[in-house]
């Protein structure tokens, strides 16, 4: 396995790539105090459009609601994305997540 990659994720409302070209992997959330929702493209597709701020795109599917850690699974090679939503109350905070693939 390799070794695992901590990402910052530090803007709200902007898909971050944090997998490319994977079809097995772990995502675990290291800070909680921001909202995570994440999506995928097959590699080699272009990357999801920039979300319009306030308003959550259709394909974006929030993580972390059940459990600190998400499986990636897949039948053929994706890229993964994820984006942070701050609470009006934690303004300014960021995400933080592992990735092992």
């Amino acid at each position: 396995m390799a070794n695992p990659l901590i990402v910052d994720i530090s803007t709200e409302w902007v898909w971050q790539k944090i997998a490319t070209s994977v079809k097995t992997g772990e995502i675990h959330r290291l800070t909680t105090d921001v909202e995570y929702y994440q999506t995928y493209k097959l590699t080699g597709e272009a990357a999801p459009t920039a979300p319009t701020l306030g308003t959550l795109p259709e394909e974006a599917v929030r993580m972390f609601e059940l459990s600190a850690s998400e499986t990636i699974s897949a039948a053929a090679n994706i890229d993964v994305y994820i984006m942070c939503k701050y609470d009006n109350t934690l303004a300014l905070r960021d995400g933080k997540i592992r990735v092992d693939v």
